[in-house]
């Protein structure tokens, strides 16, 4: 057994999570999973480091369904693979124009592998999902492909979810930490939000915070005001906060690779009477879909409980329209990605499972006009919460950042 080198977690926390992909697997009627993702990487490898933002970098695993793990890298990624947990490492050797090489021998090798394996006429699954894709170009795909032409390559995604989408302990412990650290940021650009600021320096103000208090990484960040306000995941802009504007955020760091996103929203001078209103109806629909929240719940029911909400008082058009229309989930699973399956969504009645931790984000617009587009406001708190064994804990409470609409004096 290979000595770690500053290693992401644990080597038992890998092997967990090894001996529940190889179940999935199995599930899934899969012989194998062939990831190329930077997030899968270092989910189930643990190869945290690596050129990834460089995309002809490739970091590649295979993980059979039967037996031990494989990691393929280039020569001269000896050093990176020391904090990886997997024993069996092969390289490949480069190019002879290295990196700026249109061709990659990761591809024969991968063929060799699975020829050597038994695994070139079996069932592999690979990132081929709508939301999780093949760090891999195009000619190389087809390469692949080609090589092997008894194999039956299909997409794997459910089977990585499956796995995913319930943490560990460590898991959730770096997302605590990391919605933590998030709220502190949007506390103070709230603190210091006036007018005559831009959207820019007041998102400058929260990621310093964030990055002040420990964060990782800052890779999805959205603000936006006055006359921006259904600009939803707007990234801030050069535009003046003016006195009369809402201002929403929508975001958070990442701690030690896992996410927050929420949203909180502030009003630049007193907030007309229509916005008070549907500011409280989208924090009714929100406390409404987290109450209906624990294990064994279908996810279409927090959906239920919030879209109830806008019902009661008067906006069942809305909800049709948003049901008709696709504009149908309030949530999503969270972790090494932003967006992770499953979701809380009106046909999935999949079940919530303790340990789960989902952003959930109901909304109403001003006055429930529908299309989205023929709307001038849109309200919607959003908060990470953690499925415990008898209900949730949210993860972006009360005492660290208040749900009500923060006011700023104009």
């Amino acid at each position: 057994m290979k000595e770690l080198m500053f290693p992401d977690f644990p080597r038992a926390e890998f092997v967990a999570r090894y001996e529940r992909t190889q179940q999935a697997m199995k599930r899934h009627g899969l012989d194998a999973l062939y990831l190329t993702q930077r997030q899968n990487l270092r989910y189930f490898a643990g190869l945290r480091d690596g050129a990834w933002d460089a995309y002809h970098f490739y970091f590649l695993t295979i993980l059979p369904s039967e037996g031990a793990p494989i990691l393929l890298v280039a020569n001269g990624f000896n050093h990176l693979v020391k904090q990886c947990w997997i024993e069996d490492v092969r390289y490949w050797p480069w190019a002879k124009a290295f990196y700026m090489a249109k061709e990659s021998n990761a591809v024969q090798l991968t063929i060799d592998v699975l020829k050597e394996k038994r695994l070139d006429s079996s069932v592999i699954g690979m990132e081929l999902g709508p939301d999780i894709h093949p760090h891999m170009g195009q000619v190389h795909f087809d390469g692949l492909r080609a090589g092997l032409p008894r194999a039956k390559i299909v997409d794997g995604s459910d089977a990585v979810w499956d796995v995913r989408c319930v943490k560990s302990p460590a898991e959730i412990d770096r997302m605590r930490r990391a919605a933590r650290i998030s709220t502190k940021g949007v506390k103070a650009g709230f603190e210091a939000l006036k007018p005559g600021m831009t959207e820019q320096k007041v998102m400058a103000v929260m990621t310093s915070v964030m990055c002040a208090e420990g964060a990782s990484e800052l890779r999805f960040n959205a603000l936006y005001a006055g006359p921006r306000a259904m600009w939803a995941d707007g990234m801030p802009t050069n535009y003046t906060i003016e006195p009369g504007d809402l201002v929403q955020f929508d975001g958070g760091c990442l701690y030690e690779g896992y996410w927050c996103d929420y949203k909180r929203m502030a009003a630049v001078g007193e907030p007309r009477a229509d916005q008070r209103r549907f500011y409280e109806l989208a924090k009714q629909g929100l406390f409404a879909a987290i109450a209906a929240m624990k294990p064994g719940v279908p996810m279409n029911v927090p959906l239920q409980a919030a879209f109830g909400v806008n019902d009661d008082a008067g906006f069942s058009s809305f909800s049709a329209w948003c049901l008709e229309n696709g504009w149908s989930a309030i949530g999503h699973c969270l972790g090494q990605d932003v967006h992770e399956q499953p979701g809380l969504s009106a046909t999935n009645t999949a079940l919530l499972k303790e340990n789960m931790v989902l952003s959930v984000e109901p909304y109403i617009t001003l006055d429930g006009v529908y299309p989205f587009w023929a709307a001038t406001e849109k309200f919607g708190l959003e908060d990470v919460v953690l499925v415990t064994r008898d209900g949730v804990e949210i993860l972006t409470p009360e005492d660290q950042i208040s749900h009500e609409l923060w006011v700023v004096s104009p």
